[in-house]
């Protein structure tokens, strides 16, 4: 088995329990965030010998506050997301969905007892960036469910903190098209390819030879991150792709103030 473990050079592991203050920028109010470590033994969750190892920490925010559940609530169901081995899955509660991916490696476990090696699922997730309007959750995850190799990916959940619910990335632009246009020039400066030349030519796989904006676009104090995960647009050999702008460039372009 090789084991892809989360994107390290994200942020490191933090203690199982602590809390973080975050200010928000251009306004005096403040989050407060704990992280909550989630795993099969701390939380009684799967029950025997055939358990998959289940290591979740999620953020959450201290506070009552019908927005800041919303908020917790719409993190949660994103790390539910990374958990589902079904199409469809229902889950939006992480205990529920634990005990689902408990159940799924059980059964294949018990049908080929021989040839189900132990399943495993991390997440890690923190704060990469708040302000007066957002807030930017990056969540980095890895799951082995047998194979040659398990599957890590990172994606950026960015919620509105006036609603408490996520934004689309459409939502994120006065104009989509036209930071797509930016984007992809920035994109074929950075992999040098003209303007001339097939958005594909170096060996990159975008549908219909179209360039186009990543699933996971995120936030942090000084950049904008577009990111592809792996077989996005490459291939599992050459990993993901990330691309980080300079806010200050790109900050016309959003309808939220992200300065």
């Amino acid at each position: 088995m090789i084991n892809t473990k989360p994107n390290s050079r994200f942020f490191s592991l933090f203690f199982a329990s602590f809390i973080l203050l975050l200010q928000a920028c251009n306004t005096n109010e403040s989050f407060t965030f704990e992280k909550q470590n989630i795993t099969n033994n701390t939380h009684s969750l799967c029950e025997g010998e055939d358990c998959p190892t289940v290591d979740i920490r999620l953020v959450n925010i201290i506070n009552d506050n019908p927005i800041c559940k919303k908020i917790n609530k719409e993190i949660e169901k994103a790390a539910c997301t990374v958990l589902s081995l079904e199409e469809n899955s229902s889950s939006t509660e992480i205990k529920q969905a634990i005990r689902r991916f408990n159940r799924s490696y059980q059964e294949a476990h018990q049908e080929f007892p021989e040839e189900i090696p132990p399943y495993e699922v991390s997440i890690d997730s923190e704060v990469s960036f708040q302000c007066q309007s957002m807030i930017s959750i990056l969540m980095d995850s890895y799951v082995f469910t047998g194979g040659a190799h398990g599957y890590g990916a990172v994606s950026f959940i960015n919620i509105d903190r006036k609603t408490g619910l996520p934004i689309q990335n459409k939502k994120l632009f006065k104009n989509y098209s036209a930071f797509k246009d930016y984007a992809e020039r920035v994109f074929r400066s950075t992999y040098e390819i003209l303007q001339s030349e097939s958005i594909n030519s170096t060996g990159f796989f975008f549908e219909n030879d179209a360039f186009a904006l990543p699933e996971n676009i995120g936030f942090t104090d000084t950049a904008v991150i577009l990111y592809y995960n792996t077989y996005e647009i490459s291939s599992y050999a050459e990993g993901p792709i990330e691309i980080k702008m300079n806010k200050e460039d790109v900050a016309s372009y959003f309808a939220f103030d992200i300065l």
